[in-house]
């Protein structure tokens, strides 16, 4: 493969949960619903129901305390689960000290030491295993568009993920290398973050460079607490996965999680174009990053988003600008799916139309 280095760094890709949505990956308000239904329907999950309509009014009425209703109350897979965590830790909460007595409805329904609570976020985690590593794996084959993406491009692509699943992963061929900052997959192969820097000398560039800022499905940590990525999900035990999921704070000050926050600072600054693929603009340190970078008037972001129509298209590009603070022009809204984007025809050349030229360019 011939590379062009210079030009891989005026591309970023975004990829939220929404990119995966079509692979048979559920979105967070479809992993509720699936809950709801297994706590009405399942002999494994009934005796939580009403625990977790105790946990779910509480959460809508701390909503409507602050004046917000329906819609505007931000409840999804992983509110739920952050709310069941924080619940846990009871005792060991810095707030404990401060609270007068638990109520008495949520300790009763909680269990003894809140094992009841522990016990239902263990089983959204064994389901979350399930739905980001689906047995169908024809589903994420539009991801595929992405080869052909890089090939017309001819330079090396990076691609910052917030998911779980391993669609990107599975893109990797004798051919089609997906860096990931393992060597191999396996006990004796540690994340190693040099493997993401670019070398003239050494081993051919990868195709992609990936960088999983939220974890992934398939790592877990060894006894020596060192990163490793398994093949089979199965034996990593809920607790032992290497993921952020249902925590509010979702930047850890360790790596891999910094380095990943780290470069896609110091990417999205180099960008000339970030694409942000199934992105719902809900995780605030990702927004002040791509804000920092739209300070730049000449960067622009590409979001590939589902719209009813011109007005929405028009209204979801006013929506991000104001929040990323961007300028007139600088926010470009897509209408269509990750599927239709990825396996559009001409991609590149649209993508490459798309990147501002340098302001000293002389064409």
């Amino acid at each position: 493969m011939t590379t062009m280095t210079g030009k891989s760094k005026d591309l970023v890709f975004l990829l939220g949960a929404g990119a995966s949505v079509e692979a048979g990956i559920p979105a967070s308000g479809m992993m509720i619903d699936e809950i709801e239904t297994l706590l009405r329907n399942d002999p494994r999950w009934k005796k939580f129901l009403d625990l977790y309509h105790h946990i779910k009014s509480a959460i809508y009425y701390s909503a409507g305390l602050k004046g917000r209703f329906e819609r505007d109350v931000q409840y999804n897979i992983e509110t739920l689960v952050n709310t069941i965590y924080e619940l846990e830790r009871n005792e060991e909460h810095p707030l404990y000290p401060f609270i007068a007595a638990w109520n008495s409805r949520l300790v009763s329904l909680s269990g003894d030491g809140f094992g009841k609570a522990m016990e239902f976020r263990r089983l959204i985690l064994v389901r979350l295993k399930k739905w980001v590593a689906p047995q169908d794996t024809s589903g994420p084959q539009y991801y595929r568009g992405l080869i052909q993406l890089q090939r017309d491009l001819n330079f090396p692509i990076r691609i910052f993920s917030l998911n779980y699943d391993l669609c990107v992963e599975r893109l990797s061929s004798p051919d089609f290398r997906v860096e990931t900052g393992f060597e191999g997959v396996g006990s004796q192969y540690k994340w190693d973050w040099e493997r993401f820097e670019e070398s003239d000398s050494g081993p051919t560039l990868p195709e992609i460079y990936l960088y999983k800022l939220h974890g992934s499905i398939n790592w877990t940590r060894d006894r020596e607490r060192n990163l490793i990525s398994l093949e089979q999900t199965e034996g990593i035990e809920p607790e032992e996965m290497e993921i952020i999921f249902g925590r509010d704070f979702k930047l850890e000050a360790a790596d891999p999680y910094l380095f990943y926050a780290y470069e896609l600072r110091k990417f999205s600054l180099l960008a000339r174009m970030i694409v942000a693929v199934g992105y719902g603009f809900g995780d605030d340190h990702i927004n002040k990053i791509l804000a920092q970078a739209l300070t730049d008037t000449e960067r622009r972001l590409l979001i590939i988003s589902r719209c009813d129509d011109s007005e929405s298209r028009i209204g979801k590009e006013s929506q991000v600008a104001k929040l990323l603070r961007a300028k007139d022009g600088q926010v470009i809204v897509r209408n269509g799916s990750a599927k239709e984007f990825f396996e559009g025809t001409d991609l590149a050349k649209e993508i490459l139309q798309l990147i501002p030229l340098p302001t000293d360019s002389p064409f």
